[in-house]
């Protein structure tokens, strides 16, 4: 018993609320000053041992609660730039180590990591799964980081230099054209260029049990929706079909979280979406048809939409990345692409489309 209580340790923790919403916790400190420390999500995220999707989740949810910055791009550095906290960030981080301080001890020592070969931060996509497994298999790039933070996320990976390479499918409906609208909301105009992806056909899916005729039917109250993320293209594209149709029954935008039940729910990729609906959590969701065929869920087409990627132009000469657009470019690729139900091969599937 006295050995088993020998190996006990105790470690203290200090909850910061702002107006009654969580805002830090030791871990979310130490997430803030390793990321001052060693200027990168990414390897913080190592360090800690968290899914780079928490971190940028968590460090999202605090912007969101202060209605202010607390990361930044920051240039130069060891991989062309990086990520710093904002004058606000420091002094929210000084403030909590302070107070914690008083309680503990807070300092604590860690390894620098091993950083991937390929990093890899966006939307969610089978496709893209399997040619990462591709990569991988083949022995092309063995240590590939990935993580599905939506598109926006991933466009704002790009301009923190946190990722190699940002999938995403961003429609703007102003211009009826994908992506490239919006890399100067990220400043990224001139910095970075676009590689052509694919063609993929996004449906509502629902059950079989379920009536749904369009999306009028979600304004009932009636139908529970499965949601995406905050910043996933298809979250933006699904926002953009309510807002039209808001218009047309006259109901006010801001009060459609309030009447489609489910709305405020998020799901992180297609497959949690399809789950929701076949475990009766929800009862339909904007998603791709071929994870809803996967499913055997029923559906109805709503468009087909360009996948892209974005890429640095400093990092197009990193070996791992060059390997990534070889690959994507190949045959066998491109036939597996056609070979999946809701998608097809652009014809200018591994070119630049913008630089």
């Amino acid at each position: 018993m006295k050995n088993v209580l020998s190996r006990i340790r105790f470690k203290v923790d200090l909850v910061a609320e702002y107006e009654g919403k969580k805002l830090l916790d030791r871990q979310l400190a130490s997430l803030l000053k390793i990321i001052d420390e060693e200027g990168s999500i990414l390897a913080a995220c190592k360090i800690l041992k968290i899914p780079y999707s928490r971190a940028w989740e968590s460090l999202a949810r605090i912007e969101r609660i202060l209605g202010l910055k607390i990361i930044e791009a920051r240039k130069g550095g060891a991989r062309g730039g990086g990520t710093k906290l904002t004058s606000l960030g420091k002094e929210l981080l000084n403030y909590y180590l302070n107070q914690f301080r008083k309680i503990g001890v807070f300092e604590e020592k860690y390894v620098k990591p091993e950083m991937p070969e390929l990093t890899i931060i966006g939307s969610h996509d089978p496709v893209l799964e399997k040619i990462i497994e591709i990569l991988k298999t083949k022995g092309l790039v063995k240590n590939i980081e990935v993580s599905w933070v939506g598109s926006a996320g991933g466009l704002a990976s790009i301009m923190l230099n946190e990722a190699d390479i940002a999938g995403t499918h961003l429609y703007d409906p102003e211009t009826e054209t994908y992506n490239i609208p919006y890399l100067k909301k990220y400043w990224l105009e001139n910095k970075v260029v676009v590689i052509r992806g694919y063609n993929r056909e996004l449906v509502f899916a629902f059950r079989k049990d379920v009536e749904f005729k369009g999306v009028e039917d979600l304004f009932t109250g009636k139908l529970r929706l499965a949601n995406r993320v905050l910043g996933s293209g298809t979250r933006s594209y699904l926002d953009n079909l309510l807002y039209r149709v808001s218009l047309k029954l006259g109901v006010n935008q801001s009060k459609i979280p309030d009447i489609i039940p489910g709305y405020n729910i998020e799901y992180k990729t297609h497959y949690n979406v399809v789950r929701a609906i076949i475990e009766g959590n929800a009862d339909v969701g904007l998603t791709l048809r071929y994870v809803a065929e996967q499913y055997g869920l029923k559906y109805k087409h709503v468009c087909w939409e360009k996948y892209d990627f974005v890429i640095r132009k400093s990092r197009l000469n990193r070996k791992s990345v060059k390997l990534f657009i070889e690959t994507i470019k190949r045959e066998n690729v491109k036939k597996l692409v056609n070979s999946l139900v809701g998608y097809r091969v652009d014809e200018n599937i591994g070119k630049i489309i913008y630089s």
